[in-house]
């Protein structure tokens, strides 16, 4: 959790570098990049010293409620803290690529990450013994030691005239980039308590075991949402590019667009939900039972979920994000007092939970379409406009 501390610089960033090229000023896209990797670094450096001063404080094996060995459960949180706060100092390269639309790229790298911490995962499992400690190493170092050498090769080579230098470190631009960033700083917070704190209620709600069950088809629906995320990830600094031009006609066939892959998107996860029974029983067999209305839930929630991503898509291109803030910040207020009353209270289990944040995310993703539809048509003023 600590990678995301980032304030909101690396969104702040993406959208002024996406300004800087678009209006072919390359000085400034340069101190950009330089600026932020100054204030990632020192945020990253004070936030490590914070958590480590705080770590011995935190009792892990309740909180995580399980019984692994406190020395090692602490080396591997710890080590994964750390290496966390790297990784986002290294991460601004993503940033960088998604500012100039080379999400191709990026996701390559991250692509890339993922394949060395499987392979890495399955050595382990022939050549070691569950060690708790190698695993942490496999899973949380890969994806700083790809990121260092991409960074290193990319700045030397395609992404040159963006290389950072700490000589054109200039924190006069520091308000530019956390004007705009504290606010996806907060709504990053507000993220985090919506979507990453469901595992956690319900292991202290139901226990471990049932935390297995909602991650099955969780991860089965969620491919979804991450092919769709994909999708939709170069089209934030489209937009930033086309409201620095006025294109408005481009902006609003382009939402049309999008609405449109939306929809065929839910023909998808309805057909995912009749057939979920079956693919389970193929996937797994018979060693987890999930339940008909734990997929219908959760395939609602993807529903919901890919339709807020289209939204912010467009509202975050524009910097528009204001009203985001506060309806974030209320469904992060909302959700786990609902998840308790929808999951323990009237006895709906993980599928309480899942529906409690799709209630959570669901106003924020009406109030945005209205919104994202009075952006891209150039008819936004008052808050829809901030």
């Amino acid at each position: 959790m600590i990678a995301l501390f980032d304030i909101g610089v690396g969104n702040g960033l993406r959208n002024k570098l996406s300004e800087a090229v678009t209006k072919q000023d390359m000085a400034l896209a340069r101190v950009y990049v330089s600026t932020a990797y100054a204030i990632f670094g020192l945020l990253q450096v004070g936030f490590s010293l914070l958590f480590i001063a705080l770590f011995n404080y935190v009792p892990w094996q309740k909180l995580l409620n399980t019984s692994i060995n406190n020395d090692h459960l602490q080396l591997v949180i710890l080590m994964t803290a750390v290496a966390m706060a790297v990784k986002m100092l290294l991460d601004i390269l993503s940033y960088v690529l998604f500012a100039i639309q080379e999400s191709g790229l990026a996701g390559f790298i991250n692509l890339l990450s993922n394949i060395v911490i499987l392979v890495g995962t399955y050595l382990l499992t022939k050549f070691s013994h569950g060690n708790l400690l190698y695993l942490g190493a496999v899973t949380v170092l890969s994806p700083v030691i790809i990121l260092l050498t991409s960074g290193f090769i990319l700045y030397e080579g395609k992404l040159k005239m963006y290389r950072p230098s700490l000589k054109l470190a200039d924190f006069q631009y520091a308000k530019s980039l956390l004007s705009l960033g504290y606010k996806f700083f907060f709504i990053q917070m507000a993220v985090i308590v919506l979507f990453y704190t469901d595992n956690l209620i319900i292991t202290q709600l139901f226990g471990p075991a049932e935390v297995t069950t909602y991650n099955v088809a969780f991860r089965y629906f969620n491919s979804i949402n991450t092919v769709f995320a994909i999708v939709l990830t170069p089209y934030w600094s489209a937009f930033t590019e086309a409201y620095a031009k006025s294109d408005w006609n481009w902006m609003k066939q382009t939402y049309k667009y999008l609405q449109k892959l939306w929809v065929g998107l839910v023909i998808v996860v309805i057909l995912m939900i009749a057939l979920s029974k079956p693919i389970y029983s193929i996937w797994i067999g018979d060693r987890v039972d999930i339940s008909f209305t734990l997929s219908a839930c959760m395939g609602i929630f993807v529903i919901i979920s890919c339709w807020n991503s289209v939204t912010v898509t467009i509202i975050n291109g524009l910097g528009k994000v204001k009203l985001q803030l506060y309806l974030s910040v209320i469904a992060a207020l909302v959700n786990i007092p609902l998840s308790i009353f929808f999951g323990k209270t009237l006895g709906l289990g993980s599928s309480g939970v899942i529906i409690a944040t799709s209630f959570s995310l669901l106003i924020g993703s009406v109030i945005g379409g209205i919104q994202a539809w009075k952006l891209s048509t150039g008819n936004a003023n008052g808050i829809w406009d901030k």
